[in-house]
C-alpha cells in the first residue's frame, strides 16, 4: 500500500471524542511511523478545532468520504457504534485499529472477522492493556505457575472526571441531541434482540460490561486462557455485575465490575492464586497517560516467603499498541489482538448476561 514502504503510514481518525483526543491523536502526532492525514467526526466544530491543532487538512463529518480517499492507508476508529464503520473501512481496503468493543453483538462481529481475514488487511481491536509490559510479564509468569487454584478479576471504576484537570480537551455542542438519542435507541434495540426476550431488560448492564469489562475479559483471556463456561451471574441494578467462570481443569474465576463509586483511585486488578505463589496485576487510571501498572508477586520458598512489587514500565500501552499496528502494516509483526478475539469476548459477555435471572424488556 502506498505510503507505508517509503514514508509514514497515512492514518485517518474517525470519531474525535474523548479517547481520540486524550490518547490516540497526541500519540499519532508524536510517532514518526504515522502521519495524521484525515479527521472525521459528527461535530463540524470538533473536526475544525482538532484539524487546526494537529495540522490536518482533510476534515469531514462523513466517514464514507474519508474511507473513499486514496490518500488514507489506515484508520483508527473511535466512534460509539464501531461495526458499521469497520465494515466500510475493510471494504475500502484500509487497515483498521478499532477501539473496543469490536461490535455491540456477536452477530455483528462475526462478518467483520470473516471480512478482515479475507481481505488480508491488518485488523486490530484496541485492547491496549494487552500491550502493557506488566501484562506481558504476567503472561510469562502464569504460564510457568504450578497448581493454579483460583482466579479473581475485579474492576470497580473510580471517578471518570479527574483527567479533565490534566489535559486540554475540546467539547462540542453542535451535534443534534435528537441524532445522538436516535443512535443510542437503535443500538439498544439491536442489543435487546441479540440478548433475547427473556434477557432484554439487561441492555444497560450488557453495555456496561462491554464498555468497562471488555478490557478485563481480554486481560483474563491473555494471561490465563479462555474460560470454559459461565457457572453463575448476579447483578445489582445496572451498575454492578458478578460472574463465576470455570476453566477446563475446574479452576474457578470470580469476575466483578461496577461503576458509581466516588473513588479517587482506580480499583482494577487481576489475581492468580497458585499452590506456592500469587500474582496480582494492579492497573492505574486508564485516562492518566504514562501511569504505571503494578505487578505484585509472592511465593513460598522452604518455609520463607518472598514478595516483589514492581512498577514495570512508564511506557504507554496506547503508544505500544500504535507501534504494533505500524509493525503489522509494515509486515514486521503478526496482530496480537485480532478481530477473532474481540468476537470471542462478545460471545462470553452474552453468556454472562444469559446466566442472569430472566428480566424482560420494558416493552415485553
Amino acid at each position: 500500500m502506498s505510503g507505508t514502504a517509503t514514508g509514514p503510514i497515512r492514518v485517518g481518525v474517525i470519531g474525535c471524542g474523548e479517547i481520540a483526543q486524550l490518547m490516540h491523536l497526541p500519540l499519532l502526532h508524536e510517532l514518526t511511523e504515522f502521519s495524521i492525514c484525515a479527521l472525521c467526526d459528527l461535530s463540524p466544530s470538533t473536526v475544525e478545532h482538532l484539524g487546526d491543532r494537529h495540522g490536518v487538512g482533510f476534515r469531514t463529518t462523513d466517514y464514507g468520504e474519508l474511507l473513499a480517499s486514496d490518500g488514507v492507508d489506515a484508520v483508527v476508529v473511535c466512534t460509539y457504534d464501531h461495526a458499521p464503520v469497520v465494515a466500510v473501512a475493510i471494504e475500502a481496503g484500509k487497515h483498521v485499529l478499532v477501539e473496543k468493543p469490536l461490535a455491540f453483538t456477536p452477530a455483528e462481529a462475526r462478518p467483520l472477522v470473516d471480512a478482515a481475514a479475507a481481505s488480508g488487511l491488518v485488523a486490530l481491536v484496541g485492547y491496549m492493556k494487552l500491550y502493557d509490559r506488566a501484562v506481558e510479564r504476567a503472561i510469562d509468569r502464569v504460564a510457568g505457575m504450578e497448581g493454579v487454584r483460583s482466579l479473581h478479576v475485579h474492576d470497580f471504576a473510580g471517578r471518570f472526571d479527574r483527567h479533565g484537570e490534566l489535559y486540554t480537551q475540546f467539547r462540542a455542542s453542535d451535534v443534534p441531541a435528537a441524532l445522538l438519542e436516535s443512535s443510542r435507541r437503535d443500538i439498544a434495540g439491536r442489543i435487546a434482540i441479540a440478548l433475547g426476550a427473556d434477557h432484554a431488560g439487561y441492555v444497560d448492564l450488557y453495555t456496561l460490561l462491554l464498555m468497562l469489562g471488555s478490557h478485563d475479559l481480554a486481560v483474563l483471556r491473555a494471561v490465563c486462557g479462555a474460560p470454559e463456561r459461565v457457572v453463575h451471574a448476579q447483578a445489582r441494578g445496572d451498575s454492578q455485575l458478578l460472574a463465576v467462570f470455570e476453566y477446563a481443569d475446574g479452576v474457578p474465576c470470580i469476575f466483578e465490575i461496577g461503576v458509581g463509586m466516588a473513588y479517587e483511585w482506580w480499583d482494577e486488578w487481576l489475581a492468580v492464586y497458585g499452590g506456592r505463589e500469587e500474582l496480582r496485576i494492579e492497573f492505574p487510571n486508564p485516562y492518566i497517560r504514562y501511569a504505571t501498572t503494578v505487578l505484585r508477586t509472592r511465593e513460598a520458598d522452604d518455609g520463607s516467603a518472598a514478595e516483589r512489587i514492581v512498577q514495570v514500565s512508564h511506557d504507554s500501552p496506547f503508544r505500544r499498541e500504535l507501534l504494533h499496528f505500524a509493525d503489522c502494516i509494515n509486515g514486521a509483526a503478526t496482530p496480537r489482538t485480532p478481530f477473532a478475539d474481540g468476537a470471542f469476548d462478545l460471545e462470553l459477555a452474552s453468556e454472562i448476561i444469559r446466566a442472569l435471572p430472566p428480566r424482560k424488556g420494558a416493552e415485553a
